[in-house]
């Protein structure tokens, strides 16, 4: 190779600490941001397990490709969207840092410090400026801690969604009066989380190099290991039939983005008895292969004596799993699954332990178990139990699940394990509910929540309790309106007081609005306006803000209104009565059942609760 052709590179190994010591610049030719909240919650969930398992351990997250300019800026070429995220989630930590009254002198730092410009004068200047169109100036105004500016677009709409979520997950897994645990994930991230940063002294060189990576890809699969056990038990002229069937099981995994390690887990835990170095029943991905190989269970697995059924058994997983993680069971959309999926966002996967473990129940009954399910997991995510405590539940339960096959016998295992669970939590339950707010939980659960509500009191309205999906509720079409607008008018702020920031976030000032009403209202004070707007909604809990319809004596209709209330005034204390009154809501919609009993009550009598067919 000529020295013409040669690329210089260099090769640095960084952590955050290091990495926003220097300065960065998404140019306006590079992609805008396009995460969703999928790929967010995915490096935060990921990056979340590997400190929880172990958090001396390094956790390396890929390579950025940059190209230093005249301005001592380094150009992202490649890597830009997972820099813009860990950005987002320095900003974040700010955020809940000095929500706590804990030191943000180090995070300042890592968001904006001192340097020179041209002329050699000392200047502020941002550790992340993005020049593409429409989100140049957003993260200054996330990183000063902003209210969320009107009519976001594109992606600086996305940007502050995915700073939104990241607050929300902080608040969801660590807690203000155990500061410590925060700040020990905070130097994790500081200190732990690698990546490489290969940096050419030429614009056109990192271009290449960018290609290059992009159209080779990464080398090794994390099932190799596997695999290779697997091809040791069958004789050499068999390779070939064994290899179709291990490619099907890998093609199922890869075409929906599915992680191998984390698919392999949940199968082995599942499936089997598991008992980690620990002594408990929770499964790391880096003990998996230590794991298969031992004595006890390369008898479990029994894929000495027959390689080929336990390769059928992992694709049967492989397939339902996939399944199940959308929304779909064997004879397509399940409600239940798909509430799930809404509940926990893109990147929630534990309660698939229990699903596999549960997948040849006969319909009724797993429609019946996956609705318990969606309750305990409510309950877990709204008081705040950490998703560790979720996995080693599911997977400790897993082995009783695998053997159920009656009504009786499923009722049980609710009675057994999940009726207790819930109980425990209903202690936090009605605090934790009480203090729900968009800063507690991620927007999608908000939504969740808000179309869970809307939809139990339509049911309830119209007398129909068959489960639906809430694809109606969640939608385009529906928007959260805050009845106490997000940005006030002149004069509203003032009449509300000071904690006019802390109640208009707050679940009793929102609820659910057709998009075009929402459109006619803009930001009206509520008690001009809006009552009658509201008055206009399909939605009923949204109307009932307006008024109540009475329709006959004791009918469906007026026992809900018990329930309801029409408010002429807007303010904090009717924000806190209508938070109460979706609280005692909630107590009717997210409630353990048995099969056994609903067959023996009427159906006028059961509410909200899965009817079998």
């Amino acid at each position: 190779m000529t020295e013409k052709n040669n690329i210089q590179i260099q090769f640095d190994y960084l952590d955050l600490e290091k990495c926003f010591k220097n300065f960065y610049v998404v140019p306006d030719y590079q992609r805008e941001y396009v995460w969703e909240e999928r790929q967010v919650n995915q490096l935060l969930s990921d990056v979340f397990d590997e400190f929880d398992n172990n958090h001396n351990k390094e956790y390396f997250i890929g390579s950025t490709v940059v190209f230093k300019d005249n301005n001592g800026s380094y150009e992202l070429i490649d890597g830009q969207q997972r820099t813009t995220t860990l950005f987002l989630i320095i900003c974040a930590l700010k955020s809940v840092y000095k929500e706590w009254n804990l030191d943000t002198d180090t995070l300042d730092r890592m968001i904006k410090d001192k340097t020179v410009n041209a002329l050699g004068d000392s200047i502020d200047k941002y550790k992340l400026e993005l020049q593409y169109k429409d989100s140049s100036n957003i993260l200054n105004v996330i990183s000063s801690l902003s209210d969320r500016p009107e009519n976001l677009k594109g992606s600086a709409e996305r940007l502050f969604n995915a700073y939104e979520n990241i607050i929300a997950f902080l608040n969801q897994n660590f807690r203000e009066d155990k500061p410590e645990q925060l700040k020990k994930f905070f130097v994790y991230l500081y200190r732990k989380l690698k990546f490489i940063q290969i940096e050419t002294p030429e614009i056109n060189d990192a271009l290449k190099i960018f290609e290059t990576i992009n159209e080779r890809g990464i080398g090794l699969n994390p099932m190799d290991l596997l695999k290779n056990l697997i091809f040791r038990q069958v004789d050499r002229k068999e390779f070939t039939k064994l290899n179709t069937k291990w490619q099907q099981l890998v093609s199922i995994l890869a075409k929906n983005n599915e992680k191998p390690l984390r698919f392999l887990r949940y199968f082995i835990m599942a499936n089997y008895n598991v008992n980690s170095p620990k002594g408990d029943e929770i499964l790391r991905e880096d003990e998996i292969y230590n794991w298969i190989t031992k004595p006890e269970n390369t008898i479990q697995c029994n894929y000495e004596k027959e390689p080929f059924d336990f390769v059928s058994l992992l694709i049967e997983n492989a397939e339902i799993y996939v399944k199940y993680f959308k929304g779909e069971d064997q004879f397509g959309q399940n409600i239940f699954l798909n509430n799930i999926r809404k509940l926990g966002g893109g990147s929630f996967r534990q309660h698939l332990i229990l699903l596999l473990a549960g997948r040849k129940l006969s319909k009724p009954l797993f429609d019946h178990l996956a609705k318990q399910i969606e309750t305990l997991i409510f309950f877990y995510f709204i008081t705040r139990e950490p998703t560790k405590e979720f996995e080693r539940n599911f997977s400790k339960w897993a082995k009783d699940l695998l053997t159920i096959q009656t009504a009786d016998e499923l009722d049980q295992f609710i009675k057994d394990k999940i009726k207790p669970e819930v109980d425990e939590k209903r202690n936090s339950y009605r605090s934790s509910f009480l203090e729900l707010n968009q800063n507690s939980v991620q927007h999608y659960r908000m939504r969740y929540i808000l179309a869970k509500i809307a939809q139990y009191v339509d049911q309830q309205r119209l007398g129909s309790y068959i489960p639906q999906t809430l694809d109606s509720y969640i939608t385009t079409g529906i928007e959260i309106e805050h009845i106490l607008p997000f940005t006030p008018e002149k004069g509203l702020r003032e009449k509300i007081g000071e904690e006019y920031d802390e109640v208009k976030i707050k679940l009793g000032n929102l609820t659910l609005l057709e998009k075009s009403i929402n459109a006619s209202i803009g930001n009206n004070d509520f008690y001009g306006h809006k009552v009658g707007e509201y008055s206009k909604s399909s939605i009923y809990l949204t109307k009932s803000i307006s008024k109540l319809e009475n329709v006959g004596t004791n009918t469906a209709i007026t026992r809900l209104n018990q329930r309801l209330k029409s408010f002429t005034a807007w303010n904090c204390s009717t924000i806190t009565e209508r938070q109460e009154l979706l609280f005692d809501l909630s107590k009717s919609i997210w409630e353990v059942d048995y099969i056994n009993e609903q067959k023996e009550r009427p159906m006028a009598n059961i509410g909200n609760s899965y009817a079998t067919p």
